[in-house]
C-alpha cells in the first residue's frame, strides 16, 4: 500500500476514522434537541480522530475571522454550534468500516490508545499539581501522534517499520546506558516515523507544521517540545514525558527507562520518585479497567505480568503485526532488583503451552459484579471450550476463589463436588481438567487465568508453579 499522492493535502481532505463505539454514542448525543455539549465532549475526549475534527473545524474558522484558537474541546463546540455539530459529526467515516485487515486495524487502535494514556497521564499530573489549567495541555497530548494513526490507516506497512525502529533504539538504550545516559538519546518515535517518512519522500516536520498550524495546537511526533508559545515550560516538560511514558511503558513497567522516567516527572510534581510512582500506577490501573471495555490496548495490566520489578522488555500485542524473531522479551542486562514477588503472566502462559495436556488458556475480567469477560485467549486446536463471558451469579465457586485469591484444579477427583458450582459453559470445561487462578496486584484482583485440560499429576505441577510465580 503505498501513500496517496500530495499526502498532506489529503491528510486535511480526509478525516481519520472514529471507533463505532464513539461515533454512535456521539449521534445519541445529538438526538436531543439542546445537545449537552460536556457529554459530547466526554466521547470526544475519548477518540483522537473525532477530537481533532472538531478542533481543526473550530480553529479554521477562528483563523478565518482573524480570532484566536479554541483552547479546549467545549470552546470549540460552542465556536461551531449545535447545528454544525449535527451537520458534520455524523459524517465522519467509521474505523471498523473503514479498515478491513484485523492487523492494519489492530495497530490503528493501538496508536488511539497511546494518544489517549498520554491525555490521561497529562491531566493526572497536572490535577496532582493543583493545576486547573489543564485542559489545552491533555489535548495536545491526545492529538500528539496524528501522523501515525493517518499512516496506520494509509501505509501500515510504513507504520510497522517505524515501530520496530523505535523499539530497537529502546532496546538499544535500556541494555548500552540507560542509567546514565540522557533520555534526550533515548528512543524517538518521533525520529523513527521521520527516518521512514523520509525514505517516502515526505519531509515530516514540513508536514507536522502544517498540520499544527490547522488545529493551533502541539500535534508533534518529531518535536520533543511544544512549539506553541500558550504551553509553559512545565507543562511542555509534562506533555513530553506522557508521551514517553505511554510508549515506554507498553513493553512492561519495571525497566530502567520507566525508572528514569519517574524520577523526571516526580521532579515536575515536587513529589518524591516513589509517590509519582503511585500516582502514575494508580491511574494507569483505573484506565486499563476502562479501556478494557473497548476494543484498546492498555498497558496497565502489564503491572501485573511485572510486578516482581524485573527489568524486561516484553513484545508488543501480537496485533501490532510485528516480525516475531524481532519482537521478542529483551532483558536490559541490569541485575534483578530484590522486589515483592508477583506472577510473570508472559512467562507463566509460555510455560503452560509446553504442557501437552494444557488444550487452552483464557484471561477474564470482571466489568461489572455478575459478569467476567474474557480478554486473552490461546488454543492448542483454534477451538474455544472457555465462554467469550462467565456468570458471576451463576458461578459461586468463582466468586469465592476470586474474593480470597486462592488457585484451584479441577479433575475427575473433585469433579462431581465442585462442577454444580460453576455456570453451564465452565462445568462442560471441567471434564477435561480446569486450573482456576485469580491474578492480583497489591491484593487487588486484576484478572483471573483458566487453564483447561491438564489433570492428575500434570495439574498439580501446573499449580504448583503458579504458586511459586
Amino acid at each position: 500500500m503505498t501513500l496517496p499522492e500530495n499526502w498532506s493535502e489529503y491528510l486535511l481532505e480526509h478525516p481519520l476514522p472514529v471507533r463505532r463505539a464513539i461515533h454512535q454514542g456521539m449521534c445519541r448525543e445529538l438526538l436531543s434537541e439542546s445537545p449537552d455539549f460536556p457529554r459530547l465532549v466526554g466521547w470526544l475526549r475519548r477518540d483522537p480522530a473525532a477530537a481533532s475534527f472538531v478542533l481543526g473545524a473550530a480553529a479554521s474558522g477562528q483563523r478565518q475571522r482573524e480570532r484566536s484558537a479554541p483552547h479546549n474541546l467545549e470552546h470549540a463546540l460552542s465556536l461551531l454550534g449545535s447545528n454544525w455539530a449535527r451537520n458534520q459529526l455524523p459524517t465522519l467515516p467509521i474505523l471498523e468500516n473503514t479498515i478491513d485487515d484485523e492487523d492494519q486495524r489492530a495497530g490503528y487502535l493501538a496508536a488511539s490508545s497511546r494518544a489517549m494514556r498520554a491525555a490521561r497521564l497529562t491531566e493526572a499530573w497536572l490535577i496532582e499539581r493543583r493545576e486547573t489549567n489543564y485542559e489545552m495541555v491533555s489535548v495536545a497530548a491526545l492529538l500528539h501522534n496524528l501522523v501515525e494513526l493517518a499512516l496506520w490507516r494509509d501505509a501500515p506497512e510504513l507504520a510497522r517499520q517505524a515501530l520496530a525502529i523505535a523499539r530497537k533504539s529502546l532496546i538499544d538504550f535500556t541494555r548500552n546506558d540507560a542509567e546514565d545516559a540522557s533520555l534526550d538519546r533515548c528512543f524517538s518515535v518521533g525520529h523513527a516515523f521521520a527516518t521512514v517518512l523520509g525514505e517516502a519522500g515526505i519531509d515530516l516536520l514540513e508536514l507536522e507544521t502544517a498540520l499544527t498550524e490547522r488545529y493551533y495546537l502541539p500535534v508533534m511526533l518529531l518535536a520533543e517540545e511544544a512549539t506553541i508559545p500558550t504551553l509553559g515550560a512545565h507543562h511542555e516538560a509534562i506533555l513530553v514525558l506522557a508521551r514517553r511514558l505511554a510508549f515506554a511503558s507498553e513493553f512492561g513497567w519495571h525497566h530502567a527507562v520507566i525508572r528514569r522516567l519517574t524520577i523526571a516527572i516526580a521532579e515536575q510534581l515536587h513529589l518524591s520518585p516513589t509517590a509519582a510512582w503511585r500516582v502514575t500506577v494508580k491511574k494507569s490501573l483505573v484506565d486499563a479497567r476502562e479501556f478494557a471495555d473497548i476494543p484498546l490496548y492498555h498497558p496497565g495490566r502489564l503491572l501485573v505480568q511485572h510486578d516482581d520489578g524485573r527489568d524486561l522488555l516484553w513484545p508488543l500485542p501480537a496485533d501490532y503485526g510485528l516480525d516475531a524473531d524481532e519482537n521478542g522479551c529483551h532483558a536490559s542486562g541490569n541485575p534483578k532488583r530484590s522486589t515483592t514477588p508477583g506472577r510473570q503472566l508472559g512467562d507463566t502462559i509460555r510455560q503452560l503451552t509446553r504442557f501437552d495436556q494444557v488444550e487452552e488458556i483464557a484471561l477474564y475480567e470482571n466489568v461489572d459484579a455478575s459478569v467476567s469477560q474474557r480478554r486473552f485467549h490461546w488454543s492448542r486446536s483454534g477451538q474455544a471450550a472457555l465462554p467469550e463471558a462467565i456468570g458471576l451469579d451463576q458461578s459461586p465457586l468463582l466468586s469465592r476463589l476470586q474474593s480470597r485469591l486462592e488457585t484451584l484444579g479441577i479433575d475427575e477427583q473433585n469433579r462431581e463436588r465442585l462442577a454444580p458450582h460453576l455456570d453451564t459453559a465452565l462445568k462442560a470445561a471441567t471434564r477435561a481438567g480446569l486450573v482456576i487462578a485469580p491474578l492480583s496486584v497489591n491484593g487487588t484482583l486484576i484478572s483471573t487465568l483458566f487453564v483447561r485440560g491438564p489433570q492428575g499429576e500434570q495439574q498439580r505441577d501446573i499449580i504448583s508453579s503458579l504458586d511459586r510465580a
